[in-house]
């Protein structure tokens, strides 16, 4: 459990913006507008 928070903690600031993207993309989709 250590070893996934000490992986969280490296990738996080390189996942999270790709996560954020997508996340933004639904909201998009299911508002009817595309923002990037």
């Amino acid at each position: 459990m250590k070893n996934l928070i000490r992986k969280a903690i490296k990738y996080g600031p390189v996942v999270y913006p790709i996560v954020k993207k997508i996340i933004n993309k639904r909201k998009a989709k299911r508002s009817g507008r595309a923002s990037y």
